[in-house]
């Protein structure tokens, strides 16, 4: 099997790339679109390392593909990682190759195309773990040093990176505490001076990813036992049965040669995996283990090279499962959808969705036929998204509640807006509460309907936007559930409060 090792490799990234071009964009990816075109230092939702990333590859062209393009090469450059790293500390290249191939194998790798927040997460969490063990082994400090940047550029991924943090630290107490102040000092002279930027972007920027991912969504969390027990199914689906069957078959094997090699990587991914999951007795999404699994992977190096090549021709037809399943249902007509029985009455209700993440061109071609003189605008950030990647032109969040992704609070200025003609577009249909709601932002307003491909969409016509209505009765409500500060929390500036509540706080 290792003599076919750049032939498998190949052909896994050319499955990628044919699924990086050919799946239709997501309304997730759509959203970290938005952020490169409006390029801030800081976002609503999380830190601004995707939006980065996409606005550096926006001169190839908008099609998706070209933004996957950072999914895959993180793949490819994980997985020569994990072949380099077994064979240079541990010197076993005939397992180097195959616990590479064992991570290119498995769904995680192979469907990991969608940019996401987790994919830079992915990248450079990876990235300081190895270059923590390089130092560690080799009893060097550059590369701990390296290891501290890598560490903040994941916490300007997404910020549950600090996990890694706990990981260090009980790695260099239990093997090295002669070295834990003086690679302490190094690991955060690397990291805060990110951590301090981030911070200080925040104190004027009204604290917005932080009022978000740690107070606005945690709103009402209760403990969940059936969270915790989705975390430990996925958590099976992510390392694939037979890795876990082989882990826990070779277990004492497994953990002498941690003990034995002081290996780093397991406390690398067992704190954050062993924290997570005391998480989602609260709240944690299934995806956010991802960027610790390559260290799982690595363990997988005290297994026999029979059980390894197991692991990788089981999780490859795995996958090839999985990419079977998700190329049928390309091929079908759009319309056929509702039809599959995985997406069943999901799919039906989304129905509008899916045929603007297809055809959005279409749709607003027949947005764009009924005039320029309109504000566009959605009433939702994803379906806004969606229509900006589509038509490259800037749509409105409109009159939206939610307290996820509200990024276009900073983008439009309603102040500007006033007394301007509105075309909300929507794939679901007006509730006689929201259309007398609507009627008090506007001096007359009219809905009609729009058909594109087989989906229903809904078109509110607003003439007279009346921004003060709209500030008294929507921003001021959005005011306290997402721009609430804490009083202890000192605000240098606040967008928010200037524009519309100014002497607020």
């Amino acid at each position: 099997m290792t003599k076919h090792y750049w032939k498998i490799f190949a052909g896994i990234v050319a499955v990628q790339l044919l699924l990086s071009w050919w799946v239709p964009i997501t309304s997730d990816e759509a959203y970290f679109y938005t952020w490169a075109v409006h390029l801030d230092v800081n976002y609503y939702d999380h830190p601004p390392m995707v939006g980065w990333l996409i606005h550096l590859l926006l001169p190839l062209g908008r099609h998706i593909f070209f933004f996957r393009l950072i999914a895959v090469v993180t793949g490819i450059v994980v997985a020569l990682g994990i072949r380099r790293i077994a064979s240079r500390l541990w010197h076993q290249p005939e397992k180097a190759r195959l616990l590479s191939l064992v991570y290119l194998a498995v769904p995680l790798h192979v469907l990991f195309v969608p940019i996401t927040t987790d994919t830079p997460l992915f990248l450079f969490t990876f990235l300081c773990g190895a270059s923590f063990a390089r130092g560690a082994v080799r009893d060097r400090s550059l590369p701990i040093f390296l290891a501290g940047i890598f560490l903040g550029l994941a916490v300007l991924s997404k910020y549950f990176a600090v996990l890694l943090i706990p990981g260090l630290l009980a790695w260099m107490l239990l093997y090295r505490r002669d070295r834990l102040l003086s690679w302490g000092l190094l690991l955060a002279a690397g990291t805060a001076p990110l951590i301090l930027l981030n911070l200080y972007w925040n104190y004027n920027d009204c604290w917005r990813n932080i009022m978000f991912n740690v107070i606005n969504r945690n709103k009402g969390q209760e403990i969940s036992l059936a969270g915790f027990g989705e975390f430990v199914l996925s958590q099976l689906y992510l390392a694939t049965p037979w890795a876990v069957y082989f882990i826990v078959r070779h277990g004492r094997a497994m953990a002498a040669g941690i003990r034995r090699d002081k290996n780093p990587f397991f406390l690398l991914s067992a704190v954050p995996l062993a924290l997570l999951g005391l998480l989602a007795f609260f709240n944690a999404g299934l995806h956010w283990t991802l960027s610790f699994y390559p260290f799982v992977f690595l363990l997988l190096v005290y297994l026999p090279i029979e059980s390894l090549q197991r692991i990788v021709r089981w999780s490859m037809l795995f996958s090839a499962a999985h990419v079977a399943v998700i190329c049928a249902v390309l091929l079908l007509p759009i319309s056929r959808w509702p039809d599959v029985p995985l997406a069943g009455k999901k799919a039906q209700h989304y129905y509008g969705h899916i045929v603007m993440a297809f055809h959005g061109d279409e749709v607003y071609r027949r947005l764009a036929a009924m005039g320029d003189r309109y504000v566009l605008a959605t009433p939702g950030y994803s379906t806004a998204s969606l229509m900006a990647y589509h038509s490259g032109r800037h749509f409105v969040v409109f009159a939206d509640k939610g307290r996820s992704g509200r990024n276009d609070d900073k983008v439009t200025d309603f102040r500007t807006l006033d007394g301007r003609d509105f075309l909300v577009l929507s794939n679901r249909s007006f509730s006689p509460a929201k259309v007398d709601q609507y009627r008090a932002y506007f001096t007359r307003l009219s809905i009609e309907t729009l058909t594109v491909k087989g989906a229903q969409y809904w078109l509110a016509r607003g003439t007279g936007f009346r921004f003060e209505q709209y500030r008294l009765r929507h921003l001021a409500k959005i005011l306290k559930d997402c721009y609430d500060i804490p009083d202890d929390l000192p605000v240098g500036d606040c967008f928010f409060y200037e524009r519309y509540f100014p002497g607020y706080r």
